[in-house]
This record gives structure tokens, C-alpha cells and sequence, in this order.
């Protein structure tokens, strides 16, 4: 039976101007900044030796918002797994 995993990475604050009382990413996340490229790279293959034959993943980004990154990190972080 295939199962459905999500990859977590923690992009805390990153695309969001605001720095909320009650949004503090650093703190939930226990991450204090955005990963690197490696960093990137290293949590998805940590999570895919855990993963057997039919299951379905995808990279999740939480904290800040995707879609408030500058267009290239966006993409940056897209091809990430294309180029693994």
C-alpha cells in the first residue's frame, strides 16, 4: 500500500514583510533562518531513505510565505529535487 509522506522545509519569516506577535516561525519551527541550498538538498534525501517502492512525496515549505520569496529562490527551490 503506497503512502503519502510530505518532506517538511522550514522557511521561517522568509517572504513575509511582518514579524507578528502571535507568528513567531523562529520559535515554532525551532529554525532561526532559511535553510541553504545543501540544507535543502540534505532534509529531502534524509526523508527519501525512509521512503519504500509506490509511495508519494512532496516537499512542503512551511512558515513564511512561498509565494513572497523573490521569483529565482522560488525556482531555486523547485529544481532542487529535478537536479538530485
Amino acid at each position: 500500500m503506497s503512502r503519502h509522506i510530505n518532506i517538511p522545509i522550514f522557511i521561517p519569516h522568509e517572504g513575509c514583510p511582518n514579524d507578528c506577535a502571535f507568528c513567531n516561525q523562529r520559535k515554532i519551527s525551532g529554525h532561526v533562518r532559511a535553510p541553504s541550498e545543501g540544507e535543502v538538498r540534505k532534509t529531502i534525501d534524509e526523508h527519501l531513505k525512509t521512503t519504500q517502492e509506490g509511495d508519494r512525496c512532496e516537499i512542503a515549505f512551511f512558515g513564511g510565505s512561498f509565494t513572497g520569496l523573490p521569483r529565482h529562490r522560488q525556482e531555486l527551490y523547485l529544481a532542487l529535487p529535478a537536479n538530485m
